[in-house]
């Protein structure tokens, strides 16, 4: 009798070491698979870091105007309608005679008056979004095509 209760302790342990050791496993795999993804996600992170490393270094060697980024910003549009401006006037003076005179643009729906002397702008107005409340509003007088208007020498 002692020797079958002896012989269930023996079974029972040998039943809870196993158990143990079954958990052990099961924790080593757990932690294995940890290590395996943690892994998996620093090399993405290290890729992405050199990848934007690689933008970065690009965009600073690359020319500015070689890419147009998009402006939010209103000191850079009047930049670019600065630019806009000085190309109209080269072109008018490589025409010949400098223009003077007043001239009705519709850019970025707004009607702008310009005005002219000897080619060179002198004022720049910016009037309502249409040509119908521009004349409304400032009582201009708008041609209806938008065509440069020309000082004669009657006025």
């Amino acid at each position: 009798m002692i020797n079958t209760q002896l012989h269930n302790q023996l079974i029972e342990l040998e039943i809870q070491r196993k158990a143990q050791e079954a958990k052990k496993r099961v924790q080593e795999a757990k932690t294995q698979i940890l290590k395996e993804r943690l892994r998996q996600a620093l090399y993405i992170v290290g890729f992405l870091f050199i990848i934007l490393l690689l933008l970065v270094v690009l965009v600073w060697l690359l020319p500015d105007k070689s890419i147009n980024y998009p402006s939010f910003n209103s000191a850079k549009s009047q930049q670019q309608n600065d630019n806009l401006i000085k190309r109209t006037n080269i072109q008018k003076k490589k025409e010949g005679k400098p223009f003077s005179g007043t001239e009705y643009i519709k850019e970025n729906n707004y009607v702008y008056k310009r005005v002219y002397k000897d080619g060179i702008m002198i004022q720049e107005m910016k009037l309502a979004p249409t040509i119908i409340e521009s004349k409304e509003q400032n009582h201009e007088k708008i041609p209806q095509f938008s065509m440069p208007k020309k000082k004669d020498a009657s006025n």
